[in-house]
């Protein structure tokens, strides 16, 4: 059974407002789909048919959009009364899930991935959690991740200006359903810093992916994926 996906879909976007005009970012347009269409389909096509997105910054858009949109696949909304970070809106989103282990990504990134070969290897390690990962041959604008031999998660560094190719983070992880137990967490809480630090060495694995990794948080990187993303979305 293909898992629940918890989706981020609330955030506020600013970097990206002379695209979308102050518009929900998840639903600017590549080619005549809203992003987060292509990539709930492109999950969807390997499986996937029920979805949790966690709104709140323009979830009236969102929620509009999607709430008829399929008869194939379920779509749950999971909304911020007020914002709750990565991390707080991914653990709301998580009371919604019915399966025993979840996929959890950012809205406004895509990477292709083999959901299933990471899920396989997600249960394989009985690990609580699995990022995926991809080489990226120039990281100075990411922070970066240590990964041990045998795969496991062992530390995150901030952006460094003279790192060049490193470890990053897609915005892709496969968690079991009982994660947030593991560690102490406010209501409001980032997931990259205040909640992965804390997994590192508590069954936390990286599964690499060789592929193209998108982010549409910034102008620049919209109209790279505009040019792209098509060519991306078929690659697999």
């Amino acid at each position: 059974m293909f898992p629940d996906a918890v989706i981020l879909a609330g955030g506020l976007g600013k970097r990206l407002q002379s695209v979308t005009g102050g518009a929900q970012k998840v639903l600017a347009k590549i080619g005549d789909k809203p992003f987060l269409e292509i990539l709930i389909d492109y999950i969807a096509s390997q499986g996937g048919v029920r979805f949790v997105l966690c709104v709140g910054h323009g979830s009236e858009e969102v929620e509009e959009y999607f709430k008829d949109k399929y008869t194939d696949r379920e779509i749950v909304f999971s909304r911020e009364e007020s914002p709750l970070g990565t991390g707080g809106a991914i653990k709301q989103g998580a009371r919604h899930v019915t399966t025993d282990h979840f996929l959890a990504m950012n809205g406004d990134c895509f990477c292709v991935i083999d959901y299933n070969r990471l899920i396989a290897f997600h249960q394989k390690q009985k690990a609580q959690a699995t990022l995926a990962v991809t080489l990226m041959p120039d990281a100075r604008d990411y922070g970066t991740i240590e990964i041990s031999e045998r795969q496991t998660v062992e530390a995150f560094k901030e952006k460094l200006p003279t790192v060049k190719e490193a470890f990053i983070n897609t915005g892709t992880y496969c968690f079991n359903r009982e994660v947030f137990s593991l560690v102490d967490t406010p209501s409001k809480f980032s997931i990259e810093y205040d909640f992965f630090p804390q997994l590192v060495g508590q069954g936390f694995y990286a599964f690499k992916v060789e592929n193209r990794f998108v982010d549409i948080g910034t102008p620049a990187r919209y109209h790279w994926a505009q040019e792209h993303l098509k060519e991306i979305r078929y690659g697999f």
